[in-house]
């Protein structure tokens, strides 16, 4: 229900910008008090895939997942591997009593940890994007204020928000340059200095 809200908030605000930016009709000129607003849209992924910052901060993630990945790939093949010997009756007739219930409790043990595993690096990898997307939306915001600032716009608005809008309008590769102008200048503050 939020989302939707947060939508319908997202489109009321669109439509009423556009409303005031066409609140003369066209054969009017703009008089000396009205000022007809510059616009423009970006590409908050575009922004994300293609910068420096961006990049990295994927590399980092998958990174971690990977980590995550290869782990529980450990815990299964150890899980497999028990429950193979719990399923072969075999194997089971040479083990005395103790020896099955050992291992039984083994596995039910392995099976909680890789269970409780897989939760916590669940929300671990959604902890993780979560504070990434943010510290991106920060940086894209920066990023957005100062094209806004060099280009002379007066809103710079997230695409999203438009069901349609003139390709002319998209200044992502503006934005993408300069966060990657604040990564390096980020980047050279913490090299070491020779």
């Amino acid at each position: 229900m939020k989302k939707i809200s947060y939508k319908l908030f997202k489109i009321s605000t669109l439509l009423l910008s556009c409303g005031l930016l066409m609140s003369a009709t066209p054969s009017e000129a703009p008089t000396a008090s009205q000022k007809v607003a510059r616009v423009g849209l970006i590409n908050f992924k575009k922004c994300i895939e293609e910068s420096k910052i961006g990049k990295q901060e994927q590399e980092t993630f998958e990174g971690m997942k990977k980590k995550m990945e290869d782990i529980l790939e450990e815990k299964d093949k150890e899980l497999n591997a028990l429950a193979e010997k719990l399923n072969d009756p075999d194997q089971l007739d040479l083990m005395s009593a103790e020896a099955e219930t050992e291992l039984k409790r083994k596995f039910r043990a392995l099976s909680q940890e890789v269970s409780q595993l897989q939760n916590q690096y669940l929300q671990s990898l959604q902890q993780t994007n979560f504070k990434i997307v943010q510290g991106l939306a920060e940086v894209v915001s920066k990023a957005a204020e100062l094209v806004a600032k060099d280009e002379k716009y007066d809103v710079l608005l997230n695409d999203e928000g438009a069901f349609y809008f003139d390709k002319s309008l998209d200044v992502s590769s503006k934005v993408v340059i300069k966060m990657d102008q604040l990564f390096d200048e980020e980047a050279a503050k913490i090299a070491p200095t020779k």
